[in-house]
């Protein structure tokens, strides 16, 4: 059995809520209802990411390929190969790794911008039928807002926000993006724990079967 990615760092634990979409979406976002100044695609903000200052935005981002149900799997994300698994290998079902895995999933691919071009995915389902799919990024989050799932008046507005991890799963013939932001909190949401002062999740974005 191939080994799974790596675990996130921390996580708050909390419920995935997968909700069934076709096609581009976007999920509850608590700053939705702001018009965002967005700057071309390689330019960085001017000052830290606070709510203080405006909508959660984000300019770059890690990455992070899972593949379940499928015979290989190959994603090119501009001139990054971020995942190349050979087609004759059999990459498990999700519901085969410990502690949940899709709650899990994070980006361990570093330090990309927006955005590097279009994600090209290619794989063998569980029938051994090859297929291709193409993600584009800029369109999928062209208001370039960050996608959490945290009521507003629960975070805190001062502290900053890094770059969230834009997640990539193929499970058989459903391609599914997600989003996963370090949101910071203004009161943590464990009496007694300090550490669970952020919610850390993620959340479907986009989902389309081939």
């Amino acid at each position: 059995m191939p080994r799974p990615p790596p675990w996130p760092a921390a996580t708050l634990a909390a419920p995935l809520l997968l909700v069934a979409l076709q096609g581009c979406s976007t999920p509850m976002n608590a700053d939705s209802a702001i018009p965002a100044r967005y700057p071309p695609p390689g330019h960085l903000p001017a000052g830290p990411n606070r709510l203080a200052d405006g909508p959660l935005r984000f300019w770059e981002h890690s990455m992070g390929v899972y593949c379940f149900n499928t015979w290989g799997c190959r994603v090119q994300y501009g001139d990054h190969l971020v995942m190349d698994r050979p087609f004759e290998e059999w990459q498990p079902p999700a519901e085969s790794y410990p502690d949940n895995l899709r709650a899990r999933m994070d980006g361990d691919y570093l330090g990309l911008r927006n955005f590097e071009g279009p994600a090209r995915l290619e794989w063998r389902d569980k029938a051994g039928t090859p297929l291709k799919h193409t993600l584009d990024f800029s369109a999928i989050f062209a208001d370039g807002l960050l996608r959490h799932r945290v009521p507003r008046e629960e975070i805190n507005q001062r502290a900053e926000v890094l770059w969230p991890a834009i997640i990539v799963e193929i499970d058989d013939r459903t391609v599914r993006v997600h989003m996963r932001a370090h949101i910071p909190l203004k009161a943590p949401r464990i009496a007694n724990n300090p550490y669970s002062d952020f919610v850390s999740e993620p959340v479907l974005v986009y989902e389309t079967v081939l």
